[in-house]
């Protein structure tokens, strides 16, 4: 009997530790070390305070989705699509957006310190007060964003001035 209830307490344990990669989107969800299929389209959807470090989202398509407050550190995310999202305040510290298209986003605050921004399109974004330091931003397109305020690359605060190119 007591072997029984063991076995039945080991699934219940299993099947829960893996259950937030299947749960719904939505707020708060935590899909930390989750791998997703290539190419989905979760347009519009609603992930704010949601926690998706080392998670794997490639060609995932973000665009308008609420993401403000969510962790997104150390993920992977090549060549997604975040157009007119908002990602306000959140941490995306050493994640890879290779070719990620953030046209149009709210990315004011967010964290991007040490992350792999290699020909990212940030034109027309918000990028007011946000921390690029230590980012590899080769041939990332800055065209018309605001980096007012931002950390830039080196760690120098890019001054008033700011739309499309860091200003001292």
């Amino acid at each position: 009997m007591k072997k029984f209830f063991f076995l039945i307490l080991i699934c219940l344990f299993s099947s829960y530790a893996n259950a937030g990669c299947d749960d719904p989107l939505t707020d708060s969800v935590d899909y930390t070390n989750c791998r997703f299929s290539d190419g989905q389209d979760l347009q519009g959807s609603y992930l704010p305070n949601s926690k998706l470090s080392f998670a794997s989202f490639i060609q995932v398509i973000f665009d308008k989705s609420i993401m403000m407050n969510s962790n997104l550190s150390f993920g992977t995310f090549p060549e997604s699509s975040f157009v007119r999202a908002n990602l306000y305040e959140s941490i995306l510290v050493g994640a890879n957006f290779e070719k990620a298209n953030f046209t149009g986003a709210n990315l004011t605050r967010a964290d991007f310190m040490g992350s792999t921004l290699i020909e990212a399109n940030f034109q027309n974004s918000n990028l007011m007060e946000a921390n690029l330091t230590s980012s590899n931003i080769k041939n990332a397109n800055f065209d018309g964003a605001n980096l007012i305020g931002a950390t830039w690359t080196n760690g120098e605060t890019c001054g008033p001035n700011s739309i499309g190119v860091c200003n001292k």
